[in-house]
């Protein structure tokens, strides 16, 4: 169980890191649907040689998991991305990083209504600790009026379909590869994607060295890897678990962002993010 803890901290911290080479795509004048579809290009070629050479019989899959895998593709996957990378268009990199993870709660109210999981004491304080460093740190006690409200619904939406993502996959594809997982749902969002927007842009000249690199490096950092990690971590420890240490983003994306792209934080932000770390560990440690 031990390896679902550090699968999952380690998926959060990667994505943690999204956020800034996004915002450096998009200074290279890139835009969200096209970012996404040469990421896609790039994720999935990468993961299909990887899987090709390491373990190639895993490739071959039921019509079950394939049926699966589209609808985590095309439903989840597609959509919280777009609605991510939409978000960072409008907030900073740790603004867009709070409001994803939002999407604990609507995990733990669907496994709380409909799958009958124990909530323990513990578990409840951890999770309302959480929210609260979330809260804070999205520095609401100042109002909403310096905050994009268009953005806080990109982020919110993401959230919804990550946690749509995490509840599938732990429901529908347990027992299927994680990077398997990855590859096809990847595919099928590539698809959709190509069918809403060709990708004429690839051919127009718009596309340069730096955002070739920027995306590659984004293909591997903040996708093949931390959502391979994700998939299996939920395996191990179930979505629950998974959403409430993937908070740890949060701190990542605080930090990264402030090192990066001199975006700042006030004290009651960083306060929200000490929160948001200490809930993580309490979960972990009444878990272990």
């Amino acid at each position: 169980m031990i390896k679902g803890y550090i699968y999952s901290a380690m998926s959060a911290i990667l994505f943690g890191s999204a956020g800034v080479i996004i915002k450096l795509a998009f200074a290279e004048g890139a835009e969200s649907i096209s970012l996404l579809s040469l990421q896609y290009i790039i994720a999935v070629a990468l993961m299909f040689f990887l899987i090709l050479i390491t373990n190639r019989s895993a490739l071959k899959i039921s019509k079950k998991d394939l049926y699966h895998t589209a609808v985590l593709g095309i439903v989840g996957n597609t959509f919280m991305t777009v609605f991510y990378y939409l978000a960072f268009s409008y907030l900073d990199v740790s603004l867009v990083a709070i409001l994803l993870y939002t999407y604990p709660i609507i995990v733990f109210i669907y496994s709380f209504i409909f799958e009958r999981e124990s909530i323990t004491r513990n578990k409840l304080i951890a999770l309302i600790l959480a929210f609260v460093g979330c809260f804070l740190s999205l520095g609401l006690m100042e109002g909403v009026g310096k905050v994009s409200l268009v953005g806080i619904g990109f982020g919110l939406l993401a959230a919804v379909f990550f946690a749509f993502m995490n509840i599938y996959s732990e429901k529908k594809l347990s027992t299927m590869n994680p990077l398997c997982i990855n590859f096809y749902s990847t595919a099928f969002s590539l698809l959709s994607l190509v069918i809403y927007q060709p990708p004429t842009f690839l051919f127009s000249g718009e596309v340069t060295v730096k955002l070739v690199i920027l995306t590659a490096v984004l293909a591997v950092i903040c996708e093949i890897m931390p959502l391979t990690l994700l998939y299996a971590a939920i395996k191990y420890i179930g979505s629950l678990r998974v959403s409430i240490i993937g908070n740890l983003e949060i701190p990542t994306a605080m930090v990264l962002s402030y090192l990066l792209l001199k975006e700042t934080a006030a004290p009651i932000q960083l306060l929200g993010a000490a929160m948001v770390i200490y809930a993580a560990y309490s979960i972990k440690k009444e878990n272990a």
